[in-house]
């Protein structure tokens, strides 16, 4: 059938197109050599990457994990000092810069650019972008996906002609595994994030979606993000020397771009807040500058890997100049601590944001399938200044408590927070301690799965004070570290990409024990008699409560509650918060 279905593609050249190799050049890479329409294989890639190890001191190749099918996740250590090491790396005064492709591994644009900007750096005269930064890489993160290759695999999408598939071996994504650490990947780069500490932080992705002008766009957490001093400085210093450098090159630089009514921007542009289990979101929250790359679907392969190849560049170059700023500011946000913490937002209701729209005109053509209408790109550029509708407002804010507490018994939990690098301290003896906990007073679950997980739907929380005794085991996690937002997120119960949304506690929703009616009949008479004032609640319920009056289970599950043999523990959260 081949691609073309896709709208029409606006012609392109531009001075990027001297970055690609000769036809003779023996380190020509697999992608240049295709005329920039074809991808390498794991298996080529990472023989070609070997080679060009083997040919210079700058590169190192190095494994940071095992994919599911166990495939190496190599990454590229870019660096002009002698010591390779993670400590190397840390005791050096230069900015670390980790790039990451293939999370999604049809959109592998990313992967291609870095060869060819490693190649240069290596062989190709570009040695000095190492002199006063150093680089990881990893080229391709979803190994398995990357080799579920077809030219059918991404329909929105023009090139390459072989691509690979959006999740992995057990059809998980990637990019939403970010705060349950699932998947080997997510825990590899989550790994390296913890180890080598980087200063900035680029996960290389292609869109779906509306056309427009733009060929690569690109974003972070704004003004609702959990890093303002970074943002600041990706917003006054990296992208206006970025957005120069790809518009010198030809390119078409732009803002992320999510169509507010999903078809196209006649309702405008909408910026999203996203939560911890995508890369970009995760790395603010952390405190780790992030930037989410997405170039434009629509667009040639050769276009979308040369601007990509010129911002990477551009991104060791800003590092070189400016890099101590963005330490310093990564530093004041590690060093926040504030008072209370967003777990979500809603849209704002201001519409008095506005942006410069670089756009293809569409129309409306009726359809042949469906007795309706649908939407045709007609390939005619024109430019209108459009409405950005920012999802800003704070929607669930909770106080910071000192600290959380985690039971022993629920070390998966306490396990996964020292994978994200989290610092938890483990009693060693018991410990009872004065907290606030949750319960959940009502709940429903998601009906279809998601990421693997029955994910919750709706509940409402209850909280209560009381003294929990914690064995041996246990984990206080205090909030008192750089690290602190991000635990909020993933145990503070409303948050979405809390551990109890994700499932980890399905079972505390389970009942274990119940009551016969033979048994209750009795209960309930004997105490009524002993409690006057639970005879003048239930005579009160009744008589409010006209179904309650009328229903003999609904009377006996009450009195059940009532007594002491009522499980307590039932809907109990058991992740509980220290009281200042």
């Amino acid at each position: 059938m081949g691609q073309g279905i896709l709208p029409p593609v606006m012609p392109w050249t531009g001075m990027s197109e001297l970055l690609i190799a000769d036809e003779d050049d023996p380190w020509i890479s697999y992608c240049e050599q295709s005329g920039m329409t074809e991808t390498p294989s794991y298996q080529e890639t990472v023989a070609w990457l070997s080679r060009l190890m083997d040919n210079g001191s700058l590169l190192h190749l190095t494994t940071i994990g095992e994919s599911e099918q166990q495939r190496d996740i190599v990454m590229v250590i870019a660096s002009s000092e002698e010591n390779f090491t993670v400590q190397g790396l840390k005791n050096s005064n230069k900015p670390l810069l980790l790039v990451q492709a293939g999370i999604h591994a049809g959109e592998i644009d990313g992967k291609d650019a870095g060869l060819m900007l490693l190649r240069d750096i290596a062989v190709g005269g570009k040695e000095k972008l190492l002199d006063k930064v150093n680089l990881l890489f990893v080229p391709i993160l979803n190994t398995d996906g990357h080799e579920r290759i077809s030219p059918y695999n991404r329909v929105n999408q023009r090139g390459p002609k072989n691509m690979g598939w959006r999740t992995n071996a057990q059809n998980l994504n990637l990019n939403r595994d970010y705060s349950k650490l699932e998947t080997a990947g997510v825990q590899a780069i989550v790994q390296v994030i913890n180890e080598y500490e980087p200063d900035l932080y680029l996960d290389l992705h292609v869109t779906d979606g509306a056309d427009y002008q733009f060929d690569i766009t690109y974003g972070w957490p704004g003004d609702a993000g959990h890093s303002q001093y970074s943002s600041l400085w990706l917003d006054r210093v990296f992208k206006p020397a970025v957005d120069k450098a790809l518009t010198a090159n030809g390119h078409v630089p732009g803002p992320l771009m999510f169509a507010f009514n999903d078809r196209d921007f006649s309702e405008g542009n909408a910026e999203y807040e996203f939560s911890p289990r995508f890369s970009d979101a995760y790395g603010d929250l952390r405190h780790v500058p992030s930037i989410l790359v997405e170039n434009h679907s629509l667009k040639p392969y050769n276009q979308r890997v040369l601007g990509t190849y010129v911002l990477l560049e551009q991104t060791i170059k800003i590092l070189a100049k400016e890099g101590k700023q963005l330490r310093k500011a990564k530093e004041m946000d590690q060093a926040s601590r504030p008072d209370s913490v967003v777990l979500s937002y809603s849209l704002s209701e201001s519409l008095a944001d506005s942006m410069l729209l670089k756009g293809i005109k569409s129309e409306m053509k009726p359809s042949s399938i469906t007795d309706g209408e649908y939407i045709a790109w007609t390939g005619t550029p024109y430019e209108e200044e459009i409405v950005v509708r920012r999802m800003n407002e704070p929607n669930k804010v909770v106080s910071m408590p000192k600290a959380y507490w985690v039971p022993a018994e629920w070390a998966v939990i306490i396990d996964k927070l020292k994978a994200h690098g989290v610092k938890v301290d483990i009693i060693t003896k018991p410990e009872v301690q004065q907290v606030q906990q949750y319960t959940i007073e009502e709940f429903s679950m998601n009906a279809m799965p998601f990421e693997g997980h029955v994910r919750c739907g709706d509940f409402e929380l209850g909280k209560t004070t009381r003294l929990v005794t914690y064995a041996p085991g246990s984990a206080r996690i205090s909030t008192d570290q750089p690290l602190g937002r991000l635990v909020a997120l993933l145990l503070e119960p409303d948050s979405p990409d809390s551990f109890l949304q994700w499932g980890y506690f399905h079972s505390i929703f389970s009942r274990t024990e119940y009551i016969e009616e033979y048994v209750i009949e009795p209960l309930a008479e004997q105490m009524l008699a002993k409690d006057a004032k639970l005879k003048e609640r239930f005579e009160s319920k009744k008589a409010t409560d006209s179904v309650f009056a009328q229903s003999p289970r609904a009377i006996y599950e009450w009195f059940y509650q009532q007594s002491p043999y009522y499980d307590k523990q039932w809907k109990v959260y058991p992740v509980t918060r220290e009281l200042n």
